[in-house]
This record gives C-alpha cells, sequence and structure tokens, in this order.
C-alpha cells in the first residue's frame, strides 16, 4: 500500500507562478495529510524546484539515506507555464528513477475535478465546470472534462448556457448572468496526491508524466535559420 507521497507543481503561470513542493501521508482509511511543504512564489520559483523538493523531503524525514522514503512521486503536467512543466516534470522523472518507485502525472483539472463535480450538482441548472489558469500575456487555458485549450482573451465566445468557473483565471473572462464563481483556484498537494493515486490504482485513465504543453513555445528559430555544423 502506497502511504507516502512526493508532491510536485510548478504548473502555475503569469501573476500566480510559483513552485511547489510537498510531502502526503495517506493513512489506512484512505486519509491524506500534508507532512512538510515548500513553497516559492515568482515566474523562475519553479526552475528551483528541485530544491524545493530537497527541503520538503528533509522537513519531513524522508531525505535520503532515512528509514522512510516516498512511495510515488506525484507532478502536475499542465496545464501552465512551459518551463515550470518542464522543470518539474523532469525532477520528478529524476527522484522516481533515483529512489526506484512510479512517477504519475495529473492535470490541474483531473486534480480539481471532484471538487467541482461536487460544486455543479449543489447548484441548479449549470452545465458543468470551466477550469481557467493563466497562460501568456492575453491568453488563458480552459480546462473541462473533455480536455484543455490555450484562449485568446480577444478571440473568447461566451457561452450560452450556465457554467461553474473556477481556476486562478476565473474572472478574467466575461461569462454569461448566472455563471457561478468557485472558490477552488489553485489545487493542494493532497489533491494532488488523491488525483495521482487514483491514477496509479487505474481509476483514471492513463497519462504519461510527460509536460501537456497546449500552447507552441515563445522562442522561434532565427529567420536565417540555424548556424551550419562545424567542420
Amino acid at each position: 500500500m502506497i502511504s507516502r507521497i512526493l508532491v510536485l507543481d510548478g504548473s502555475a503561470a503569469g501573476d500566480a507562478a510559483c513552485g511547489l513542493a510537498a510531502c502526503v501521508s495517506v493513512g489506512s482509511e484512505g486519509a491524506y495529510a500534508l507532512i512538510a511543504q515548500q513553497k516559492a512564489a515568482g515566474k523562475q520559483a519553479a526552475e528551483g524546484i528541485g530544491l524545493l523538493a530537497g527541503q520538503a523531503l528533509a522537513q519531513a524525514g524522508w531525505q535520503a539515506g532515512a528509514p522512510l522514503q516516498p512511495q510515488l512521486v506525484a507532478v502536475v503536467v499542465g496545464p501552465g507555464s512551459f518551463t515550470g512543466l518542464r522543470a518539474s516534470c523532469a525532477t520528478a522523472a529524476g527522484y522516481a528513477l533515483g529512489l526506484g518507485v512510479p512517477v504519475v502525472g495529473v492535470t490541474r483539472g483531473e486534480v480539481l475535478r471532484s471538487v467541482l463535480d461536487t460544486e455543479v450538482k449543489k447548484a441548479d441548472g449549470l452545465q458543468g465546470w470551466l477550469l481557467v489558469t493563466a497562460a501568456r500575456k492575453g491568453r488563458v487555458f480552459v480546462e473541462t472534462v473533455t480536455g484543455v485549450q490555450a484562449v485568446a482573451l480577444a478571440d473568447w465566445q461566451p457561452p450560452e448556457d450556465r457554467w461553474l468557473v473556477a481556476g486562478d483565471a476565473a474572472t478574467s473572462l466575461p461569462m454569461p448572468a448566472g455563471t457561478v464563481l468557485s472558490e477552488s483556484a489553485t489545487p493542494t498537494a493532497e489533491q494532488i496526491a488523491a488525483a495521482a493515486l487514483a491514477r496509479q490504482k487505474g481509476e483514471l485513465g492513463p497519462r504519461e508524466a510527460l509536460p501537456l504543453y497546449v500552447d507552441p513555445p515563445e522562442a522561434k528559430l532565427p529567420a536565417a535559420g540555424l548556424r551550419s555544423a562545424p567542420v
């Protein structure tokens, strides 16, 4: 039984950008408890997620050589910051390889789905939920139960039906009257751990622990092309 999970999340982008590393334990009755957490804010924070992970493991007493070690590595694969996803997924893969344990990737929507589904059921006449999170300037990611897309704010066409809208950029899109705003903005470490363990048990469909890139990278090749190889 898996009872110790290392959680990594560098997906948050824009003004909400941050890096998160946490150690979560799973009780015999399925309760999730936060043992240690390290978090840093800022657009460059996710690049140091390996350092945050080391600090969280030391805080929990799960560091290298300790009697207790993580039995699973959970990582948020997107949507989100290109650099943050790349750094956190690479760090997750490295820890999993070094520990000899599985690494499981989950999206933000998969993490929050059970909470959002419950909120939709409690309200009357909602079509479903939209998870809206920050992307590059002038754009947001919109995730639903069927997938995720990047949307330019200038091109957004509000849906006609009533929806529950959540996420750190939930208020950035114009929505029709009757829209319900959720307080669920950012997944917690415990929620990420729960979703990852559900996928590990086969309760969620398969997904590789690789970055979910929705927008193309901003970096472009030079107009004249790359330099020829040295001879």
